[in-house]
């Protein structure tokens, strides 16, 4: 080895480890790197390398360097360790911190999402749910749309000139002379033309069903049939509560009208009506069903005229065409049958809202008219209280809907059962009851005698009381 290498002769190699074996097997673990052009001829890549002695109390860093044929050991300065060892603890730290970091920018990531989860899993659910609901709509949309494309008008107006012929024979025409002219409002409206109107047979010995109203306040009348005769008629029996009227005429072997059933009739369900208006006999037009379950006329301009107790306690609305003459024709559906008899029009025109009262009701109403002439309905005996739409809530306990007991006439059924002044009436022999007139709907179609279980609500707590019904005077 050469002396004259200053870099060897400024350093003490006293200061090397005294352990020369240990210092030699340092040395193997010890890459050399060959000497270029670095300045002071010293190696052009340096490592800096630990070197521990058994017996010294400090470690020594190693300099090596290396000119391809001899080696040179160099010990750092003292504070050399100290160097090394900052710059690792800083590092550690440092590792540390990015640690750290992360783990925080995960969490906020992690809290990030479940709070945009939070905000907008039930946006997801709704906007779902309207996708399977306008799915639905949509596929609706398109299945009538292809139906459509497969009806004809010809098949409607098929349908409307075979309802024409199965009901033309059994529609008549009534002319009457009243004695004693009304000329009020609610006359106009349901007559409109004084002394004519329209019938139906339902039995082939003569009888026939029209409106109450178009053969009150007269005896004197005749029924024109399809065939061209005039017959004299007679009142069989009559009911006013539900405006229907059962006439006899003396002949044989008519046709009457197959009944149908109105409680299978939905909304806009085509119907068409068969009768005489202005006195043009056989005339027909057609019309779909725009509501049911019509309770009188309140709210209407002729509330004033038409009371809750009298006929108009449930009808059939539609829009098809009726006008003065038309009272006491039938309604009739597809198949020709009868569903509902044709009494009323709201407008002042004559082109307005028609109604027509149920073939459940007046099927039955008819059947109970032939047998004796009048109908016999079940009678409850209570006054109702009108009721504000604010009436019941569940702060009170008073339920929103019901009919509220307020007095008893005399002899009355209910109070000899056990109800009292302030019950409110919710169910009335199994059906829940929503309004008065639904409740007097329902006694009216209960028969004489009949024990009928009622609801009643009483300081906050249900109530059954059996009760008999009894006959209802007219």
């Amino acid at each position: 080895m050469t002396d004259d290498n200053p870099l060897v002769n400024n350093h003490d190699f006293d200061s090397a480890p005294a352990n020369e074996q240990s210092m030699e097997d340092s040395n193997r673990n010890i890459e050399n790197y060959p000497l270029g052009d670095y300045p002071n001829h010293l190696a052009q890549e340096s490592i800096i390398a630990a070197a521990s002695n058994d017996q010294t109390t400090a470690d020594t860093t190693i300099l090596i360097l290396s000119d391809g044929q001899d080696s040179f050991v160099l010990p750092t300065p003292p504070n050399a360790d100290q160097d090394s060892e900052q710059p690792s603890s800083r590092s550690n730290l440092g590792a540390l911190a990015h640690l750290a970091g992360s783990t925080m920018v995960s969490l906020s990531m992690v809290l990030g999402l479940l709070l945009i989860a939070r905000l907008l899993v039930p946006s997801l659910v709704e906007s779902a749910r309207y996708s399977w609901h306008r799915g639905e709509l949509r596929a609706e949309y398109e299945l009538s749309g292809e139906r459509l494309q497969q009806v004809s008008l010809s098949s409607l107006t098929d349908v409307s000139k075979l309802v024409s012929q199965r009901l033309g024979p059994s529609v008549v025409h009534i002319n009457l002379m009243r004695e004693e002219k009304t000329h009020s409002q609610l006359d106009r409206m349901l007559n409109g033309l004084e002394g004519q109107g329209s019938g139906f047979v339902i039995r082939e010995d003569g009888y026939i069903l029209t409106n109450n109203h178009v053969i009150a306040g007269t005896e004197n009348f005749e029924v024109l049939l399809r065939d061209g005769r005039r017959l004299p008629a007679v009142i069989v029996g009559a009911d006013p509560l539900t405006d229907l009227a059962v006439l006899k005429v003396d002949a044989e072997n008519l046709l009457p009208v197959m009944w149908g059933k109105s409680d299978e009739v939905e909304v806009g369900t085509p119907v068409w009506a068969v009768g005489s208006p202005f006195g043009l006999q056989q005339s027909v037009t057609f019309g779909i069903i725009s509501s049911k379950h019509r309770v009188n006329f309140r709210g209407t301009p002729y509330d004033q005229h038409l009371h809750a107790d009298t006929a108009y306690g449930d009808l059939m609305q539609s829009d098809v065409a009726l006008n003065p003459g038309n009272s006491g024709g039938p309604l009739v559906n597809s198949m020709g049958e009868v569903v509902g008899v044709n009494t009323a029009i709201l407008g002042e025109t004559y082109h307005g809202i028609s109604f027509s009262i149920p073939s459940r009701v007046a099927q039955k109403v008819a059947e109970n008219l032939l047998v004796d002439g009048e109908v016999h309905r079940g009678w409850l005996g209570i006054r109702m209280a009108k009721r504000n739409d604010d009436y019941g809530s569940s702060d009170t306990g008073i339920p929103a809907e019901g009919v509220r007991v307020s007095d008893f006439p005399n002899d009355s059924p209910a109070r000899r059962a056990g109800i009292r002044i302030g019950d409110i009436i919710v169910r009335f022999d199994g059906q829940p009851v929503h309004t008065d007139d639904e409740l007097l709907r329902f006694i009216a179609e209960a028969p004489v005698g009949k024990t009928c279980r009622v609801t009643v609500v009483r300081e906050q707590q249900e109530l059954e009381i059996s009760v008999q019904l009894s006959r209802r005077q007219m």
